[in-house]
């Protein structure tokens, strides 16, 4: 019996080994596989040809799936990760600056970011506002526009894909999207690090990945930013200032626009079997500058040349009225920030950032159908303190917004060897999202200060759901005719609220505590999509399309509450575009030249738009009744030996129609304020002011008719040293355009040319350079959003008059900046 028993675990070990030999050869077997996947892809392309912007070298995934851009029918703007590097490019602001008629920027309240496109978009006024431009990064998608601070680094390339693109990335992407891609591991070791210094800015920051393989299938990639400065703006504020009551309030600092960034993120990849593999990738972001107030300048309204008295108290004699990188800003007094005002700190302005992501991918293979999973839980939680009207007058109001996402996408692409082929998917995401804030807009003595100094404080926030189907069927009618057709059904839902707590009892008639609002908003929708693509040859594409998108409504959460707020007043509707595009792309000369051009004609219904009242402090909200965006752009990369040249260009016609919304204020019936007064009280009561213009045939804010990019790189080689010298010019211009959400006559940013460029010296197979990077060489300060300042103007708004307008608070871009850089890779 021992001698039969020890047979039988002999034959149990020897099937158990067999097996994990099996196993063994299998993993080894897909890891072969898989690496020869990888090295069967398209590598990145050298520095100079991802800034040249061969065509026949970029892969996009504007369709889910990767392709040539060449053979993309989708009108997109392709970055490659050498071409943000080759002028440290480092976040979604410096970005739009490659992408004409891209007009973005930060802003203070609400959504904290003003993203447009193709004069398409959403201000930040209103924190219950998704965008109209959408972020995807690494497949999670992001819609709250606080990710325009977020540091991008070690990226493999950037897609703006312009226009709806709701059959494929679902809602809230109406005016079009950028989609991020970061480096994912390989099966070779591969480290590199970097590290600059801004002059004007005074930036000290770093960069680094370390990649490779960890097993038989298994890779791991690790990549960091840091970066610290000191701001390259002016700050004029006095070290102290006493304000009517006697209390002091300092300069925040010497220098406005600086902060520090501490980021981090790793990918973890592993190659289960020889057709199933697991990405993880999860990142964090802590950021901390002076709030997004720290950019702000002032312009005077009416052609002033000196700030308006707020409220009658006298302005700074720091502050003046000129765009000019100079601007006062300072703390609120410390009793101030020390009594009950909530997110205060110690009263200097700022802002904090924690930002952290994990995603799950995973990618199933098979004959017949590849199955991918997107996982991803994202969240971020915003603490800052703004100034909007410098350190005369306390205009000032803190925020806590945090927001949480998780999202699942589960997409299925067939592989049939016929002519029709399948892509069909479920979506599904739920948010929650809390935006508390306290403002302190009116001065007190301290002896009237009571619990505390806050005019008003309100809770808000909302929970939410999204769920969608989608599905396209693409039909190879011959062999260079294609046709795709497709929809995308979604259902939103989302339950938001509003309370207001009490504050100030000076106040609590105007702002009490107490006030409750909610809302219940629920729509479905159904987006379809057709495209036919001609390719008469491998190189040479033609497309029409037909798209709609569709962005949710909502609820208004910065609504001031007062006794005369309302549900009503703060609901929104769903916005909604239709149209088309015709494109053709081409890659001539033999791979030397490519061209692309696309013409487009949508109509955005119902627009979500919102305003600001300088009197009443007031946020209002509304839908637009059409607003018509045609035109053209093209693109263009011409290269011979180390020589290349490139352009874009974009002509925007855009335009409201059926559109009558708020009148500026200040505006009089003379200049158009002459629509929707309020009914009369009483019979015998005078007429109450007009409230409303009309806007039919106006361009829409942040439209510009025209903007173009033209640059150049050329690259030698130095003698048998192994060391390459480049060099690279860009020009980039943008016509005029109205940056106030009410369309003011003074809130002009005029045409502008602004020059970037670069020298590189680089080592043997680029493995150490040393670099000289300049931004904005022409120092054009650029205004890319603005609001009315409260009390500083706005009255006689829909009377015969007289009309006076507001002071304005300006966001302005960043100046010039020369950086020194060197990086090395192993």
């Amino acid at each position: 019996m021992p001698g039969i028993g020890y047979r039988a675990r002999g034959g149990c070990c020897a099937r158990l080994c067999a097996g994990r030999a099996r196993r063994a050869a299998a993993r080894r077997a897909a890891a072969r596989r898989a690496a020869a996947r990888r090295a069967a892809a398209p590598a990145p392309p050298p520095a100079d040809e991802a800034n040249a912007g061969n065509d026949a070298e970029i892969i996009v995934t504007a369709r889910r799936r990767d392709e040539r851009l060449i053979d993309a029918p989708v009108a997109i703007t392709a970055l490659g990760g050498a071409a943000l590097d080759n002028y440290a490019v480092t976040d979604f602001n410096d970005i739009a600056q490659l992408v004409p008629t891209m007009v973005a920027g930060k802003a203070a309240s609400g959504s904290s970011a003003s993203i447009f496109l193709r004069g398409v978009g959403s201000t930040a006024l209103s924190a219950g506002f998704d965008q109209s431009v959408s972020f995807v990064v690494d497949g999670m998608p992001m819609s709250r526009g606080r990710e325009i601070g977020l540091s991008q680094y070690d990226v493999q390339r950037v897609e703006v894909l312009k226009g709806p693109q709701a059959l494929f990335f679902g809602k809230n992407a109406t005016a079009g999207l950028i989609a991020v891609t970061t480096n994912n591991p390989r099966d070779v070791f591969e480290a590199g690090f970097k590290a600059g210094y801004g002059f004007e800015a005074q930036e000290k920051y770093g960069e680094g990945y370390i990649s490779g393989p960890l097993a038989d299938g298994l890779r791991a990639r690790l990549a960091f930013r840091i970066a610290d400065s000191e701001g390259a703006f002016t700050n004029t504020a006095a070290a102290t200032y006493t304000d009517p009551f006697g209390l002091q309030r300092h300069s925040n600092s010497k220098y406005r626009g600086g902060g520090r960034t501490y980021s981090g993120r790793a990918t973890l990849e592993w190659d289960a079997t020889d057709n199933l593999t697991f990405q993880v990738k999860s990142g964090y972001t802590d950021q901390k500058d002076g709030g997004p107030t720290d950019i702000i300048e002032r312009i005077c309204g009416g052609g002033r040349t000196t700030p308006f008295a707020a409220n009658g108290i006298p302005p700074s004699p720091n502050a003046d009225c000129v765009i000019n990188g100079r601007s006062d800003s300072s703390t609120i007094p410390v009793e101030v920030a020390n009594l009950d005002y909530r997110y205060a700190g110690d009263g200097h302005m700022y802002s904090r950032l924690k930002s952290g992501f994990g995603i799950l991918t995973a990618t199933l293979e098979s004959d017949v159908f590849d199955v991918t999973s997107i996982t991803s839980y994202y969240r971020f939680k915003q603490n800052d303190l703004n100034n909007v009207s410098g350190e005369a007058y306390p205009a000032t109001f803190s925020q806590l917004a945090d927001y949480r996402q998780t999202s699942e996408e589960l997409r299925f692409q067939s592989k049939w060897g016929g002519p029709v082929n399948v892509l069909f998917g479920l979506f599904a995401s739920s948010n929650k999202f809390i935006f508390n804030t306290d403002a302190y807009i009116f001065p007190l003595p301290a002896v009237a200060a009571g619990p505390t100094y806050v005019t008003f404080k309100r809770d808000n926030g909302f929970t939410g759901s999204s769920m969608s189907a989608f599905g396209e069927v693409t039909a190879n009618l011959s062999d260079a005719i294609e046709l795709a057709a497709g929809a995308r059904y979604s259902y939103e839902s989302r339950d938001s609220f509003q309370a207001s707590l009490a504050a100030n009892p000076a106040f609590g008639a105007a702002f009490p505590g107490g006030l409750r609002l909610d809302d219940r908003y629920r729509e479905s929708d159904v987006s379809p999509q057709v495209t036919l693509r001609y390719k008469p040859s491998r190189d040479l594409t033609f497309y029409a399309a037909y798209k709609e998108g569709f962005k949710s409504g909502g609820f208004n959460i910065s609504q001031t509450l007062t006794p005369a707020a309302t549900v009503a007043a703060g609901q929104f509707g769903a916005e909604r575009a239709r149209g088309g595009e015709v494109g053709g792309r081409a890659i001539l000369m033999g791979g030397a030249l490519s061209l692309n051009a696309t013409a487009y004609y949508y109509d955005y219904l119902d627009l979500q738009v919102q305003n600001f009242d300088p009197v009443t402090i007031g946020q209002v909200v509304a839908n637009a009744g059409t607003l018509r965006v045609k035109g053209i752009e093209g693109d263009f990369n011409w290269r011979s030996g180390g020589f290349s040249l490139r352009g874009a260009a974009a002509y925007n016609n855009a335009s409201y129609k059926d559109y009558v919304g708020q009148c500026y204020g200040g505006q009089t019936i003379a200049q158009g304020c002459n629509l929707l007064a309020p009914p009369r009280v009483n019979p015998g009561d005078p007429p109450r002011p007009f409230t409303s213009q009309d806007y039919d045939g106006l361009t829409p804010p942040k439209a510009p008719r025209f903007a173009g990019r033209l640059g150049a790189s050329y690259a030698v080689e130095l003698s048998d040293s192994g060391m390459t010298l480049e060099a690279s010019g860009d020009m980039s211009y943008s016509a005029k355009y109205n940056f106030s959400d009410t369309l003011r006559p003074d809130a002009i940013q005029p045409s502008f040319t602004k020059f970037d460029a670069s020298l590189r010296l680089k080592g043997r197979d680029d493995r150490w350079t040393l670099a000289l990077i300049g931004r904005n060489l022409s120092n054009k300060l650029v205004v890319t959003g603005g609001s009315e300042i409260p009390f500083t103007g706005g009255t006689g708004t829909g009377t015969a008059g007289p009309g006076v307008l507001s002071d304005l608070s300006a966001f302005v871009d960043n100046p010039r900046e020369f950086y020194i850089e060197a990086s090395v890779k192993f």
